[in-house]
């Protein structure tokens, strides 16, 4: 993602003035203990600067792309943005009909604030805004009495019907649905589930339907659910989660107003593609993927969800390659596929999208590396950022291929990460390498480990780390260089067997 012109020097500019704002490590650079870089790929080596990632995050983060989310127009300009990059970095458009892009085709579900809320008599205890989507769609309007439900350990007895005609609150310890055996028996008018923030989305994208509800239900934010409870005579504190080992039922004497819409849609999303021949014509079709999601969680209930670290900052760093590649004395011989996914958020559906309908033959892809969330030092309770500085995960190299990790850690001793491993069970089906490793293709996924900002409205520009972006970068296009020089990995059977385990 890196652009060339007049509105970028002013941006340069802008993130000189602020250039120390937050804790971002100001380092320029490999880290210390690193080697020098093989003379041939110095070129396209030394063109990845902290700068730049700072450069290019900022537009990411702080542009119009309003967190990227997947079937939101923040995303759709994030994609054209991105494709206009790889096209300045002399890519190719390798999407369908010729296009920048392939478009992965969605359904998308959305609530109507303005069409949705929960009235008892003039008071507005929910508001449409802290209504989120569930799996129904379509209107209701009407007047209900109200049931409050808290399911402990053991569920109450319920005779067949006990809610007809009634709008439920329900919260229960775990997961619960519209579809648990023990709301069907109860056959409520309108089911609303009561849920922390991070579980009520007023709008999501998903590629498969789920089957509708047999009636209305849609999630609400446990703040907003204490309002009515309290309205209705209950207490604020009933859905308190800590309070949630013993069941409680109330049937209230109080009718609410129930208002709910949320409308659907079939839309398409795009998976960003771009294509770097590789100067080898006899070895042209083979290729090396270089991946990251460029979807975050975008605008929800009102709330901005910036992304910076995941994963505008994997997504910096490939556009750093990309533009490493372009500026490279020695080009690659075979060829470089780079892949902006969307959906990851939504369990990584852009890329298994690709995987199940590729634009090149699978058979053809020498290896597929993913960056997800490198802009943060890792954090935990029992382990501080200022701990892992030069940390990072390298997960699934092993996986298929022991020459291709050890590939990686050639690689390394140029740019001087150290690695952790203790994240390969965790992480390694979470994000987009997963579709590909699947397919039995050598993978390789960096990743900075877990933070306090995760999945935060606070996952801003500040305390990011440009330096761990820049050396990500750095990494992956020797690795790529080298693997182009390589060609196909052998298979390593006890790695393979590991893997099903």
């Amino acid at each position: 993602m890196v652009r060339r012109n007049c509105g970028f020097l002013l941006l340069i500019v802008g993130c000189a003035i602020s250039q120390f704002v937050g804790a971002a490590i100001a380092a320029d650079g490999p880290y210390a203990g690193a080697t020098a870089v093989p003379q041939q790929y110095a070129a396209g080596f030394n063109s990845i600067t902290e700068a730049e990632s700072r450069q290019i995050l900022t537009t990411l983060v702080e542009g119009e792309m309003a967190g990227r989310g997947t079937g939101q127009e923040g995303y759709l300009k994030a994609a054209r943005w991105f494709a206009g990059q790889l096209e300045t970095c002399g890519f190719q458009p390798a999407g369908e009909n010729g296009s920048w892009f392939q478009n992965v085709p969605f359904f998308r579900m959305a609530t109507v604030p303005g069409d949705s809320g929960v009235k008892v008599g003039d008071a507005e205890c929910i508001s449409g805004a802290q209504l989120g989507i569930s799996n129904w769609s379509g209107s209701l309007q009407t007047p209900l009495p109200v049931t409050l439900v808290r399911l402990g350990e053991k569920r109450p007895e319920i005779a067949e019907g006990a809610f007809a005609g009634r709008l439920v609150l329900v919260q229960a310890r775990g997961r619960i649905t519209a579809e648990d055996d023990w709301v069907v028996r109860g056959k409520p008018a309108c089911l609303l589930i009561v849920a922390d923030e991070g579980r009520v989305r007023n709008e999501a994208v998903n590629r498969t339907e789920q089957a509708p509800a047999a009636f209305p239900v849609a999630m609400v934010l446990q703040s907003a659910a204490a309002v009515l409870a309290e309205k209705c005579g209950a207490g604020k504190d009933l859905f308190n989660p800590s309070e949630s080992r013993e069941s409680v039922l109330v049937h209230c004497t109080q009718v609410a107003d129930v208002r709910l819409k949320v409308d659907r849609e079939a839309i398409d999303v795009p998976n960003v593609v771009g294509w770097y021949p590789g100067t080898d014509e006899k070895l042209r079709a083979e290729h090396i993927c270089v991946g990251a999601h460029l979807d975050h969680l975008g605008m929800q209930r009102g709330e901005l969800y910036p992304g910076a670290d995941d994963n505008g900052s994997g997504s910096t760093a490939i556009l750093q390659v990309a533009k490493a590649i372009h500026a490279g004395s020695v080009k690659p011989r075979r060829s470089v596929l780079l892949m902006a996914f969307c959906a990851e958020e939504r369990g990584l559906l852009g890329s298994k999208y690709y995987a199940a309908n590729p634009l090149r033959p699978l058979s053809d892809m020498i290896c597929m590396l993913n960056i997800d969330m490198i802009g943060r030092d890792e954090e935990k309770p029992d382990e501080p950022a200022t701990e892992n500085r030069t940390s990072i995960h390298l997960v699934g190299s092993q996986l298929e291929s022991t020459a291709m990790h050890n590939m990686v850690l050639e690689a390394n001793q140029h740019v001087g990460f150290a690695f952790e491993y203790d994240e390969e069970k965790t992480v390694a089906f979470r994000s987009d390498q997963a579709s590909f490793a699947e397919k039995g293709i050598p993978v390789s996924f960096l990743f900075g480990g877990f933070n306090p900002y995760y999945h935060k409205t606070t996952d801003n520009l500040e305390g990011i780390s440009f330096s761990k972006i820049a050396n990500a970068a750095r990494l992956d296009y020797l690795v790529l260089m080298m693997a182009a020089e390589h060609g196909r990995f052998e298979k390593d059977v006890k790695a393979a067997a590991e893997k099903k385990q």
